[in-house]
């Protein structure tokens, strides 16, 4: 059932691989740094070889990292033969991004590399010996994936000379000519199947910015961004005073959303805007930041901004004075109730598995309802779809830790997984909701201008008692 191999032996031959490999490009560089004319070395020359030297060691790294992942696929199949596919690689993809420090796609990348480097194995050793960067070795592995594994082979033999040559785009367009040649139809079929994978994503930016991209079949894409430039250049020439720029990101906004943007990039938009806060940070001029949902932190001006926008459904939730105590949830229930559930996807933001950057699919029991998980706030997570799997799967614990407060009312200040392997990774809500932190506490405001609550009684009955509170306060 596992593995005959020990452990230890096999790990310790790819570090012994990994010393040696490093050891070797680090003395080759000091070599270099000895050779170096004196006039060179006054430019530079030297730190130029570290850099280098530093560039090599990241790709020696890379390629025994992918031979790590394959020896975990082979060990964890053996140790699990009688689970399914889906079980053993959901489980990997969430290992190795934790051992990585990245999202699950991201894990499931890796893992997809170290497997296609197997049927490349020329391509994988100049990867391992540090000559080829990682984005050259997956060009050529992505211009192979429908091809058959004997023409991968062909490919790998008859590209591998040339590759340390190469830049990765050169690289794509030399594997795809090999691949074109071996296999016409492998080519078409892989432009066919890439159309399946046609999405758009949301990114946030920074300064209450974000990003939208849409991956969809190039003659669309190009159609679509023709069109936009054409209107941008018309409203250019009819005297609009914004750039080239922002009028296509304004149009590409209109278009979606059916509402003008104007000069100063702002917009009407009729949306729901969940905004938590505290009372005084929408009432008054308190100025702990405030969170929108889907996107993160936002100053409390701008908060109030979007509060008070007639076009806008605004969703606000207002928290206790500590920042955090939500009252009201059934620990019993199912299901979240919508409160815990609204407070959460807004709260987090992005899944809470440590360092996955994804958005929130399931607003989920840390420790499972199945096991006897509650459903209060102390035992919610905002989490991705394929992390919310995984840890489903056998060997794998998620713990709420340092909760402060009753659990019924009370977000975890942090959660702890543990997976199969028994690592454990923890990841932290970094401040308490809405609370300013005692350096914002301590700090003298930057204008001696006054900003008054405000005056004109537009919010619901129980805004209105809070305002009155305030002032009275």
């Amino acid at each position: 059932m596992f593995d005959a191999t020990p452990a230890g032996e096999a790990s310790g031959r790819l570090l012994d691989a990994l010393v040696e490999r490093v050891l070797g490009a680090v003395e080759s560089a000091r070599s270099r740094n000895a050779r170096h004319h004196a006039y060179d070395a006054a430019l530079g020359a030297a730190e130029i070889d570290v850099v280098a030297v530093c560039e090599e060691t990241v790709r020696i790294a890379q390629g025994i990292q992918a031979d790590a992942v394959l020896a975990l696929d082979s060990r964890r199949r053996r140790a699990m033969a009688t689970a399914d596919e889906t079980t053993i690689t959901r489980s990997l993809f969430t290992e190795i991004a934790l051992a990585r420090q990245v999202s699950t796609p991201a894990g499931e990348r890796t893992y997809a590399l170290a497997q296609a480097l197997e049927l490349h194995p020329q391509t994988h050793a100049l990867l391992r010996a540090g000559t080829i960067s990682q984005a050259v070795a997956g060009a050529v592995c992505r211009e192979t994936t429908y091809a058959s594994v004997d023409d991968r082979g062909r490919v790998d033999a008859e590209i591998a000379a040339s590759l340390t040559e190469l830049s990765p785009r050169q690289a794509a367009k030399e594997a795809r000519r090999l691949v074109m040649a071996a296999d016409p139809h492998a080519a078409y079929e892989r432009t066919v199947r890439a159309r399946e994978d046609r999405s758009v994503t949301f990114s946030p930016e920074l300064d209450a910015m974000a990003s939208l991209t849409v991956y969809g079949p190039a003659e669309q894409v190009a159609s679509a961004f023709r069109r936009l430039d054409d209107q941008a250049s018309a409203r250019r020439a009819d005297g609009d005073p914004r750039t080239i720029r922002q009028l296509v990101a304004d149009l590409a906004i209109e278009a979606l959303t059916g509402e003008r943007v104007s000069a100063d990039g702002t917009s009407a938009v009729r949306a729901e805007i969940g905004v938590v806060m505290r009372p005084e940070s929408l009432l008054s001029a308190d100025t702990a930041p405030a969170t929108l949902a889907g996107y993160g932190p936002i100053p409390a001006e701008l908060a109030r901004r979007l509060a008070a926008s007639d076009a806008a459904w605004v969703r606000r939730f207002f928290t206790a004075p500590d920042g955090e105590r939500l009252t009201g949830s059934d620990p019993r229930a199912r299901r979240f109730n919508a409160a815990v559930r609204r407070l959460v996807r807004t709260v987090d933001g992005q899944c809470q598995r440590p360092w996955c950057d994804c958005r929130i699919r399931d607003v989920d029991h840390a420790v499972p309802y199945a096991r006897g998980g509650p459903s209060t706030p102390q035992n919610a997570q905002g989490v991705c779809q394929a992390d919310n799997l995984a840890k489903e799967g056998p060997g794998w614990r998620v713990t709420p830790v340092d909760g402060e407060g009753p659990a019924d009312e009370a977000l975890a200040r942090a959660v702890r997984w543990r997976t199969p392997t028994g690592h454990t990774y923890a990841t932290r809500r970094r401040e308490p909701l809405g609370v300013p932190t005692r350096d914002q506490e301590q700090r003298p405001p930057t204008s001696s201008r006054r900003v008054e609550a405000p005056q004109e009684d537009t919010g619901s009955a129980i805004e209105r008692s809070l305002a009155e509170l305030l002032r009275a306060a």
